[in-house]
C-alpha cells in the first residue's frame, strides 16, 4: 500500500544522506542570485542618472545660445538664470540631486569674452569641482563657444558589500555641452 501510494504521487525516496540538498543549494545560490539583482538594479540607476545629466546641460546650452525664453529677446540669459535651469531640470529627474552634491559651470558670452583667447567668461555653481578649462572656438572673434559643465556625485540604490554589491560607493558623473552663441 505505501509503495502504491508513492507510485501514484510520483514521489520517489531519496538516496541516503541527500534530504538536506536542495536546501543546501538554495543556501548557496540565493547570496548569488540576490548580488546579480542588486547590480543590475544599480547599473540601471547609474545608466538613468547618466541620461539625465547629458540632458540638463544640452537644455542649458540650448537656452544660453539661443537667447532665453523669447525670441524678441536682445541679450543672451544670465548665467544664474542658466545654472537653475540646470538643477531645475536635475531635481526633478534624479531624486536626491540638490545644489549639494551637483557643480554647475556656466561659460557664456553673456558674461563676457576674453579679449586675447576669446573664451567666454564662467561662474560655477555648488560645491567645489575642478573643471578643466574652457577650450575656444576655433572660428573666434566670429563666435563664441557657450558651455555649460555637470558634475554629480552619485550612490547606488543598494550600496555596501551586502549581496556582492561590486559598484563604489560614491561615483562622480561628469557631462559638459558646448554650443556656438548667436549673440
Amino acid at each position: 500500500m505505501k509503495n502504491m501510494l508513492r507510485r501514484t504521487l510520483g514521489g520517489q525516496r531519496s538516496a541516503p544522506g541527500e534530504e538536506g540538498q536542495s536546501l543546501l543549494e538554495t543556501a548557496v545560490a540565493m547570496p548569488f542570485l540576490l548580488g546579480i539583482a542588486f547590480n543590475l538594479i544599480n547599473v540601471g540607476y547609474f545608466w538613468f542618472v547618466v541620461l539625465a545629466l547629458s540632458a540638463a546641460p544640452r537644455h542649458a546650452v540650448q537656452y544660453a545660445s539661443q537667447g532665453g525664453q523669447a525670441s524678441a529677446t536682445v541679450s543672451a540669459p544670465g548665467t544664474t538664470a542658466i545654472s537653475n535651469l540646470v538643477y531645475e531640470n536635475l531635481t526633478n529627474a534624479i531624486v536626491g540631486a540638490t545644489t549639494s552634491n551637483v557643480a554647475v559651470r556656466v561659460c557664456t558670452s553673456a558674461k563676457g569674452v576674453n579679449s586675447t583667447t576669446h573664451v567666454a567668461l564662467c561662474d560655477q555653481f555648488g560645491p567645489a569641482f575642478s573643471f578643466s578649462a574652457a577650450p575656444a572656438d576655433p572660428e573666434a572673434p566670429v563666435y563664441a563657444l557657450d558651455r555649460v559643465d555637470v558634475e554629480y556625485t552619485v550612490a547606488p540604490i543598494i550600496p555596501g558589500a551586502a549581496f556582492n554589491v561590486v559598484l563604489p560607493s560614491n561615483l562622480q558623473f561628469h557631462r559638459q555641452v558646448s554650443m556656438r552663441s548667436l549673440f
